[in-house]
């Protein structure tokens, strides 16, 4: 009998090492009676190893090479690829080797012989040696006290005699030269996603946590010398850059896996102090080395600890301004102003003075950086928001003023306190130094508090939301690729946590000293001071993650949780086949549920999708036919959802972020709404603030200080807000879930709008690490209102598709798995037996399938008016996929009857109940849809088709006082008639396009022709006119008011055609 073996490489651009690897394992020697392959996991990458492994594949079999088959993986970790391999194994074993690994020749021979050997072992692990070369620095055969161990190339050697290793005689392999019986996978799992590397970050810990779990799970290893793989040796990797690096990775990996404690042991803290003491004061380079190795090591240790704490301990965050709540905070703060305030009062009068100057000198500073950061604001003024005409801007000239006076306002105070931190600092210097507190030297220090936190925030956004600071940047932002390229999370953590323990060493000090002169009042004032300060930074960023309440509710009607994302595609969900799996927490809670692929929106635009939505009717039912909407239009006539449950007893919450203001704006019945004001509001917008005075302020305004005190900056369109709001969405459930009524609870996130802009590591998750164009953090020149107008006329060779696809795809993700946080959630409170999950969008978004980009503006294609539509029922098992046409008005009589409750007789959708709960019926339903209003003329758009004035002619604030945008009523009919139009029944599909003298409609096969590609109206008339009859009645409405006159003659005329 034949047994067979793969040999598992795993690769992240490495395609010169992989060539060396691949050409090792050819020519080792072949063992008989053994088939062996080769399966490449590649992994994220970007550089030629693809083509590689094709070149590879054609020259095989020519070459005698062993066979090789890979796969793509795009989430970057190694453990994703790993994991993604295990899916594909069906050989008898699997020998893992790395991409910068060379096999000796037995090796095959080697595993096949132990394989046979130790019938009783499961897991097998052999020797790593460093492959040198004779080039390697002397140092790495160092025997003294202050020789680098462990070396920074992998090395694992326990002698030529074979043996058991267990947990308790160790020390155990990593997976560099592993190799298992194919049934351990079965047994024990996967490998850890939250640890090893991503890319080549110098993480790890994955294979050992693995193996780790493997033995206590009864598996057993054994430790054979013969199988030999020697570990490249990058010149890299002997700089002491990389030493420290890789220090620290190692020790955090380490500590990750073996760290059983709930909480971090006070002995770390202490050997943390000894090495930097050492490490200060060695007057030998060796021995220095060796100190800051160590330091690194112990602050890689103190990281892990921290991260396996917050594992073990799933209520505890990774921050302290997580753990603990705003509340504390705030009592600190109180605590620290009161207690300074009293000890000031019992200073000297020379200590007083300088506590003035001190003062004086914090506030010159503030006001010098104000008046220089409001000249410049002015000097460069914009406003966001969509252009208005000269009269509308000189009607809001005094509000205009005011707002900016009130932005100033804050700049000034921020600046205040970050000066006060320098100076509080500078106090703590002096009584440790015994030098004068001068106003001079406080100036300088209120200086230096600014420019270092304002730095240290910089570089935090740049790197976790850079789409932060391109909403609010004049200029262009590939001038800080290089700052980015040095940014780390490693990093950054390493400096601030560097900064907060040479500060507390300082007031250490000094608090030494000032109790040894007896000084107790000033001694109470620095750290009454420090305090305040510590307690007001910790309240502006206090996020308490939210804690699962278990419900014990007695009423038995179903909840329904509703999770949305703001332009997300229907393809792009697993079901579609996507090159990329973008989704697996959604797919993975669609198998048990009915998933819609065929679902559309009458209107892709927010407000009318919404309304259409939350209504069960069509947008001339309800009369929103786009974003623009005036104050009495936002009263609506028909009954919604949110409204009807809460007559019927239900709990009703909204939450969302800058995308989600429609949800408070219109009267749909929500009784708590989580969400910023109408953001096409001229007042809001203009409270929005010029872009110099937004740059500053958004650095310090993504948290709860912005959401409260200024929300304008905090709800800023284009600022990821998917954690955030995802974290508020969770505390609704906790909440909810406390009470004794069911629930409705819709989350309605903007993840996957444009600009597409995401937190880290989402933005770089599938982008070419080698891209540097304009478009590397958001779809470029997005965040300018007239710079999106002209956009949306330029063709696709302006734009980079492929870098704007890597971000949109990444924001798919993050909306995934901030919708498998809340799910997870659901479940902890024990609501998920009896909650409807429902899972939608308001439109998709086209992608230059039919010559334009953007929501609403054709009606051609699909990829606008189609959207995802999963509905899980809990008390049923669905129907699975269904392929069959559904609309967005059907979701919410489909609700009403899944909760027990009728739909009113207005409601134009259909319940789609029947199909949630498992029955295959065919519902025959037509699907329509019309365009929004286009913003200018756009490419493929036939030259005499009906047209309407410019967005600044069209708009209008019809009520000065509450400044809301609207359409001007004289061009009403004109938008509504120029609006393209389609119906989709089973495979057919009809585009309707009103040009000035006549109509042009397109016919197509959807089944054939999924892309609208080839209009086949000649060849169908019957179906054309069928298709058309069904149109003209959906345009004529219900409510004659809502279609024009000319309109209703050209349909009348078509329909007797």
């Amino acid at each position: 009998m034949v047994s067979t073996l793969t040999v598992l490489i795993c690769t992240h651009n490495r395609a010169l090492l992989l060539r060396r690897v691949l050409q090792s394992i050819n020519l080792a020697m072949r063992p008989e009676k053994w088939q062996i392959r080769i399966l490449v996991g590649v992994n994220n990458c970007s550089d030629e190893t693809v083509e590689s492994l094709q070149q590879y594949q054609q020259d095989a079999e020519q070459q005698g090479w062993l066979p090789l088959t890979w796969f793509e993986e795009p989430v970057p970790g190694k453990s994703h690829a790993l994991n993604h391999a295990i899916r594909l194994l069906s050989d008898d074993a699997v020998a893992l080797v790395d991409d910068d690994h060379r096999v000796d020749h037995e090796f095959l021979v080697e595993i096949c012989k132990a394989l046979e050997t130790y019938p009783e072992a499961t897991m097998f692990c052999g020797r790593i040696l460093p492959d040198w070369d004779g080039t390697e620095p002397a140092w790495v055969y160092d025997t003294g006290p202050y020789r680098i161990y462990p070396l920074p190339v992998p090395r694992y050697d326990q002698g030529m005699v074979h043996r058991l290793v267990t947990v308790e005689h160790g020390p155990l392999p990593g997976g560099g030269n592993l190799f298992l019986r194919s049934g351990v996978f079965e047994r024990v799992g996967g490998f850890s996603t939250e640890l090893g590397p991503r890319g080549h970050d110098l993480g790890g810990g994955e294979d050992s946590e693995f193996v780790l779990t493997a033995l206590q799970k009864g598996e057993q290893l054994q430790y054979v010398p013969e199988v030999l793989q020697h570990h490249y040796v990058d010149a890299e990797r002997l700089k002491f850059s990389y030493l420290i690096r890789k220090s620290y990775q190692r020790s955090r990996s380490v500590a990750r896996v073996h760290h059983q404690e709930k909480q971090v042991p006070r002995y770390i803290w202490r050997k943390l102090a000894e090495y930097v003491a050492h490490a200060v004061f060695s007057f030998s380079w060796p021995k220095a080395r060796f100190y800051l190795m160590r330091t690194a090591a112990t602050l890689g240790e103190l990281q892990g600890m921290r991260e396996k704490v917050q594992e073990l301990s799933p209520l505890r965050n990774k921050h302290l301004t997580d753990r603990i709540g705003a509340g504390f905070w705030a009592l600190l703060t109180i605590a620290g102003v009161i207690s300074a305030g009293i000890s000031v009062r019992f200073f000297p009068t020379i200590l007083f003075q300088q506590v003035i100057e001190g003062a004086l000198a914090t506030l010159s500073n503030a006001l010098a950086i104000t008046l220089l950061i409001s000249a410049k604001a002015l000097r460069d003024f914009s406003q966001t928001g969509p252009q208005i005409q000269a009269e509308i801007r000189h009607h809001y000239r005094w509000y205009t003023l005011a707002a900016f006076a009130r932005l100033v306002g804050w700049t000034l105070l921020l600046l205040i306190l970050m000066g006060a931190v320098g100076t509080v600092i500078y106090a703590a210097m002096a009584a440790v130094s015994g030098l004068n507190y001068t106003f001079t030297g406080a100036f300088v220090a209120a200086f230096m508090g600014v420019a270092l936190i304002t730095s240290w925030q910089f570089c935090r956004q740049l790197f976790y939301i850079p789409a932060s600071l391109v909403s609010s940047m004049h200029y262009r932002m590939s001038r800080l690729y290089p700052l980015w390229g040095m940014l780390n999370a490693s990093r950054l953590h390493l400096f601030g946590g560097s900064i907060a323990f040479l500060v507390f060493l300082l007031f250490g000090f000094a608090s030494l000293r000032l109790a040894q002169m007896g000084a107790l009042a000033p001694l109470t004032a620095l750290w009454g001071g420090f305090a305040a300060l510590v307690g007001l930074a910790g309240w502006a960023n206090a996020a308490t993650t939210p804690t699962p309440v278990k419900s014990k509710r007695s009423d038995t009607r179903p909840n329904i949780l509703m999770l949305g994302s703001d332009t997300l595609r229907a393809d792009r969900l697993g079901v579609a086949g996507y090159r990329r799996q973008l989704t697996p927490k959604l797919d993975q809670m669609a198998k048990s549920a009915t998933q819609f692929t065929q679902c559309y929106v009458p209107c892709a635009r927010t407000a009318p999708s919404l309304i259409s939505l939350f209504s069960g009717t069509w947008p001339h039912r309800h009369g929103i036919r786009d974003n623009f909407v005036a104050d009495a239009e936002t009263r609506l006539s028909v009954p919604c959802l949110p409204q009807i449950l809460a007559d019927a007893g239900y709990a009703t919450v909204a939450v969302s972020d800058w995308c989600g203001a429609d949800l408070g704006k219109f009267s749909l019945g929500f009784q708590k709404v989580d969400a910023p004001e109408d953001q096409w509001n001229i007042k809001y917008l203009i409270r929005q603030g010029p872009k110099d005075l937004r740059l500053f302020l958004s650095l310090f305004t993504h948290n709860r200080f912005g959401k409260y005190f200024l929300p304008e900056q905090y709800y800023l369109a284009g600022v990821p807000l998917t954690t955030q709001a995802g974290r508020d969405a969770r505390a609704r459930l906790s909440s909810l879930a406390g009470t004794d009524q069911p629930f409705l609870l819709n989350v309605f996130l903007s993840a996957t709008h444009p600009p597409f802009g995401s937190e880290f590591p989402y933005y770089a998750r599938f982008s070419d690490p080698k891209y540097s164009g304009e478009s590397k953090f958001v779809m470029a020149r997005l965040t300018d209102p007239q710079e999106i107008i002209r956009r949306q006329g330029d063709g696709r060779k302006e734009f980079d598709l492929d870098q704007i696809i890597d971000l949109y795809d990444g924001c798919v993700q993050s909306f995934d798995d901030e919708a498998g946080r809340i799910l997870d959630h659901l479940e902890a409170c024990g609501l998920a037996e009896n909650t409807i999950v429902v899972v939608y969008s308001d439109h998709g978004m086209e992608f230059f399938e039919h010559e334009t980009w953007g929501q609403g503006n054709s009606a051609v294609g699909d990829f606008s008016a189609r959207i995802p539509l999963i509905i899980r029922d809990p008390r049923t098992q669905g129907s699975g996929v269904q392929q069959q046409t559904v609309r967005s008005v059907d979701i919410a009589p489909t609700l009403l009857e899944l909760a027990g409750l009728k739909s009113p007789i207005v409601m134009d959708g259909i319940s789609l109940a029947s199909l949630v709960r498992g029955e295959n019926l065919d519902l025959d339903l037509a699907a329509f849809n019309e365009t929004g209003i286009w913003l200018t003329d756009l490419p493929g758009m036939p030259e005499d088709h009906l047209r309407y004035p410019n967005l600044l002619e069209l708009l209008e604030v019809p009520d000065k006082s509450s400044g809301t945008l609207a359409i001007k009523p004289e061009y009403h009919d004109i938008v509504f008639e120029a609006k393209d139009r389609m119906v989709r029944l089973g495979p057919w599909k009809l585009v309707y396009q009103p040009l000035e003298s006549r109509v042009l409609l397109r016919l197509f096969d959807l089944e054939n022709d999924p892309g609208c590609l080839r209009d086949v109206s000649k060849q169908f008339p019957e179906i054309c006119e069928s298709l058309m009859l069904r149109l003209s009645e959906w345009m004529k409405g219900e409510n004659e008011g809502q279609v024009s006159r000319s309109q209703r003659q050209k349909v009348s005329l078509l329909s007797a055609r």
